[in-house]
């Protein structure tokens, strides 16, 4: 027994037990909390769709990675394929994001640390048309 131990009542130290007892066997039955999806994050099922962009350099971006629209997370990136000098970015979002077809795609980071997320918004210098679908 610790000197600190020997000093608390004895209903205290059983306290600290039953706790420290309860936290253990909680974090050994979160073996796979990883792949659990965070709350409030980005649709990963229901009425989604998911739509492409192409890169000429997609940096160390990774599949899971964000998708963002207006600094809000709203997906994720699905998959990356390389089609000849470029890469194909699949994207995973809900349909409900009201973006046009013609939405822009950049690749950028959190910090200068940070992790890569795919920043979607409306086209910069020409005029919206139609409404982002699947493809």
């Amino acid at each position: 027994m610790s000197a600190m131990t020997a000093r608390m009542p004895r209903a205290r130290r059983g306290l600290v037990a039953l706790a420290t007892g309860a936290a253990l066997l909680a974090v050994s039955g979160c073996q796979g909390a990883l792949d659990l999806p965070l709350p409030g994050g980005a649709a990963q099922s229901g009425d989604i769709i998911r739509v492409t962009a192409e890169f000429a350099d997609v940096l160390d971006l990774v599949p899971q990675s964000s998708v963002k629209v207006d600094q809000v997370t709203v997906g994720s990136v699905e998959k990356i394929e390389l089609n000849g000098w470029t890469a194909r970015v699949t994207m995973r979002l809900p349909r409900s994001v009201k973006l046009p077809d013609n939405a822009f795609a950049q690749i950028k980071q959190t910090s200068l640390l940070g992790e890569k997320y795919i920043e979607l918004s409306p086209p910069p210098a020409t005029a919206a048309v139609g409404h982002l679908s699947d493809g």
